[in-house]
């Protein structure tokens, strides 16, 4: 859970502050590599628990799988999708009752909480 909490965290950063700052998310994993050399040498393989390739992102339902399609296939669409979206709500004044929400306002123009 708490790795799926600093993906999310990341996600959520890059769609507010993307604009502004660049924002990488590194799923580390076990993966097949000559530093498994010295532990299979000593007898302490990790065969069969390593991958080959470590996977980009993994979805454990068929609607996670849905939900990383788009940003998956075409990352800059989605993030435009989302930061319209945003900026749309910001503009019909949601947010206004949210202190959190205030650098979203001021990236947005919209001082008149």
């Amino acid at each position: 859970m708490s790795k799926r909490a600093l993906a999310a965290y990341a996600e959520t950063l890059r769609l507010e502050v993307g604009t502004h700052v660049g924002v990488t998310t590194v799923h580390l994993s076990m993966v097949n590599s000559p530093i498994h050399d010295s532990t299979r040498t000593a007898g302490l393989s990790l065969d069969g628990v390593t991958a080959r390739r470590a996977p980009r992102d993994v979805a454990t339902t068929r609607r996670g799988r849905a939900d990383m399609a788009p940003p998956h296939h075409a990352p800059a669409l989605a993030d435009r999708v989302v930061r319209r979206t945003v900026a749309a709500r910001v503009a019909a004044g949601a947010f206004a009752e949210a202190p959190l929400a205030e650098g979203l306002w001021r990236r947005h123009g919209r001082v008149d909480q």
